[in-house]
């Protein structure tokens, strides 16, 4: 053969390669399905993996409750963490000088309930949650002064990429519209019978390995599920979120709006029972669009003030 032919010959086949190599990873490239009809149920594929951890237990929990450690995503190096709570004990301290704070009424939130519930996305990871931990520990103390039993909770899912819940559907062969293909992990960090939010137990939110995904829909159910046994006149779920429920594995296989759709008919169905009082705050984010009732915050301090504006305002709004 040629030179020149030899070269044509060359250059014939590393286009075949390339085609092929295309192929393969197009193929090997999960696609997202479409939305399924607008009454579609929404479901789980399954809850065996899903937990609730106090937070004394996530250290020793977190490595056994997803498949994380095996993929190298948990963090062997604990100088990440130990910053964020640096950051956030600076933030925390920052808000002593907020003195409008001091001005209440004694026992002016003692027959309310009030259960602070924590967007722990991976969006918020480094100073974000640096100020929203500190915020809500501050703001957890002034209810908490103002007469008000309170509890703090935070959301996410025990893995990334969908978990052990990913993985049992994998194995039953993928089966097509599965519902939720991730496990939920819900932490509670201060009960309703703590007087205030212990310092260690405040620490591990700002563990990174807690951060993934949030699950919003069934994170508003589990809210209302702890503050159902409140005798309280009034019962407040409050939720800090930077932004719309989101799971990777679970919107593939479902559709991009399956989560949302979700998030808005159990939203809807709380503020229409009228049971208690659903409110929020945006993390640097407007939430206006998806919580009727709600306030923006940029820092620790307007986290704080405009939690206690949402709280202390004229008794129910409008129920």
């Amino acid at each position: 053969m040629t030179p020149g032919l030899v070269d044509i010959g060359i250059a014939l086949a590393m286009v075949a390669l390339i085609a092929a190599l295309t192929v393969g990873f197009h193929r090997r490239t999960p696609q997202q399905v479409e939305d399924g009809p607008e009454n579609e149920l929404y479901r789980a594929y399954t809850r065996e993996f899903d937990r609730t951890l106090s937070a004394a237990a996530v250290p020793t929990s977190l490595p056994e409750i997803s498949p994380d450690g095996e993929k190298g995503y948990l963090e062997k190096d604990d100088r990440k963490w130990r910053l964020q709570i640096d950051r956030a004990e600076h933030n925390y301290d920052r808000l002593g000088d907020l003195g409008a704070l001091e001005t209440h009424e004694d026992g002016e939130l003692s027959s309310t309930a009030v259960l602070l519930m924590v967007d722990q996305s991976g969006s918020m990871r480094g100073e974000p949650m640096a100020w929203v931990a500190a915020g809500v520990r501050r703001l957890s103390e002034e209810l908490g002064r103002r007469g008000a039993s309170v509890a703090v909770a935070g959301y996410s899912t025990a893995g990334w990429h969908g978990g052990f819940t990913r993985r049992k559907w994998l194995r039953d062969g993928k089966p097509s519209r599965p519902g939720r293909l991730c496990a939920l992990l819900h932490i509670l960090y201060q009960p309703f019978d703590n007087a205030a939010l212990d310092p260690d137990d405040w620490r591990q939110m700002l563990n990174p390995d807690v951060l993934r995904e949030n699950v919003d829909g069934e994170a508003l159910e589990w809210g209302v599920n702890q503050l159902k046994s409140r005798l309280e006149r009034r019962r407040i779920l409050l939720v800090v979120s930077d932004g719309a429920p989101v799971d990777d594995s679970t919107l593939m296989a479902n559709g991009p709006s399956y989560m949302h759709r979700h998030f808005l008919q159990v939203r809807d169905a709380i503020l229409g029972a009228k049971e208690l009082e659903l409110m929020a705050i945006g993390a640097a984010f407007r939430v206006s669009e998806f919580y009727p009732v709600s306030r923006d915050a940029v820092d620790a301090g307007t986290l704080v003030e405009t939690g206690l504006e949402l709280v202390t305002r004229n008794d129910k709004y409008g129920l």
